[in-house]
């Protein structure tokens, strides 16, 4: 009996141990705000709001934008998600589109990493041209702090809260840059997004949120 009760005892100890090296474990930690970078800012308002389009497999809680458009049903694509959204340079003026598909990374590794998505953007800029971003993004920040304490425990949400998500694959933390078209032909740079939420609905999820795209090409 003894044997059992110490066993038990050992596995109980062991979860909460892994329970809190999950949530204040400092290698899955939000990089924090971005105070100054040399780089461009676009910005986009939240896609689930705001956005051209949103899609998913349907099984998120996530809202879909518009609340028509068709989910991700077939087996290849239905763990993605499919976002559209409008970018506005730092006057709020609308200069360019950006699309992205992301889905959960291969390279997720709770203890060490967070939990990484793996975001594939093209974004066109209309006289400009277009360009890739290949983007590693840490969702473990949010998620801990957001979506799980207010979706999934029914509690209050203390905002606003601002986060740097984008942890690679770039050297710094920062994603890859790759141009396409236009005046980004073959030229290669980094970015970084920053996102400040300033509501979040125990409901629908994020809602007004305002995103800078921090864009460097040499």
């Amino acid at each position: 009996m003894r044997v059992v009760l110490v066993t038990m005892l050992g596995f109980v100890l062991g979860c909460a141990l892994v329970l809190v090296a999950l949530y204040y474990n400092p290698f899955t930690a939000d990089s924090g705000v971005i105070v100054s970078l040399d780089a461009r800012v676009l910005t986009y308002r939240s896609p689930f709001t705001e956005g051209l389009a949103v899609t998913h497999g349907g099984q998120s809680r996530l809202p879909l934008q518009p609340v028509q458009i068709p989910a991700l049903w077939e087996n290849t694509i239905k763990d993605s998600m499919l976002s559209v959204v409008v970018l506005h340079d730092e006057e709020n003026v609308p200069v360019g589109i950006a699309s992205r598909v992301s889905q959960l990374s291969e390279s997720t590794e709770m203890l060490t990493r967070g939990v990484l998505v793996d975001d594939d953007w093209l974004v066109t800029i209309p006289g400009e041209g277009s360009f890739f971003i290949q983007a590693d993004s840490n969702l473990w920040p949010f998620l801990r702090d957001t979506l799980i304490p207010v979706w999934y425990l029914d509690r209050p949400w203390h905002g606003p809260k601002s986060y740097r998500p984008t942890a690679g694959p770039a050297d710094g933390g920062a994603a890859i840059v790759a141009g396409a078209t236009g005046l980004f032909a073959n030229r290669q740079g980094t970015a970084v997004e920053s996102y400040q939420i300033s509501e979040f609905n125990q409901t629908v999820g994020p809602g007004r949120m305002d995103v800078r795209l921090f864009l460097r090409l040499p």
